[in-house]
């Protein structure tokens, strides 16, 4: 039998204890991580943050013992199930998810730099040129300056928007 990738969810915030306690079984985790700003006292911090907060995915023979360990390991709330019966990840999307990784963690796209000429591809600002600002938000929304009448404007909009001029 081939050990097969499985999702765990954690109790809120206790992540660090689930992997520990697995590791320490034997237990091979994955938790893709990216990075994140956090804001505090008007402070703009780049943190690592799990790509999906409070779930883990665990790679074990799919047997009777193991998912007894795995569902008494501390910092576990359960395994997820379909009918009763726990189901496998295709390889396939961790691989994936594994291959978009750079050093370990899932970054942003950073096709764009500060001053990149950019058009607007879509969107009721179809077909405006534009200066690339910054990233705006880890949602993907990024900031453009459009010049208008001798100025220019600031305008947000999503990355999937635009594309290099």
């Amino acid at each position: 039998m081939d050990s097969k990738w499985f999702v765990v969810q954690t109790n809120p915030r206790e992540d660090d204890i689930a992997i520990r306690f697995l590791r320490s079984s034997g237990i091979l985790v994955y938790q893709p991580l990216m990075e994140r700003y956090v804001f505090h006292a008007r402070k703009k911090t780049l943190k690592l943050r799990p790509l999906f907060p409070s779930y883990l995915f665990i790679n074990i023979l799919p047997t009777e013992e193991v998912f007894h360990k795995v569902r008494w390991c501390r910092g576990i709330r359960r395994v997820l199930i379909d009918n009763y019966t726990p189901v496998p990840i295709d390889e396939g999307f961790i691989n994936a998810l594994k291959s978009i990784e750079e050093e370990g963690v899932i970054k942003k796209p950073t096709e764009y730099k500060h001053g990149d000429v950019i058009r607007v591809k879509s969107g009721p600002m179809k077909d405006v040129y534009g200066i690339f600002d910054t990233w705006e938000s880890d949602e993907g929304r990024v900031k453009i300056l459009v010049e208008l009448v001798n100025n220019y404007a600031k305008v947000t909009l999503h990355h999937s928007l635009i594309e290099k001029a």
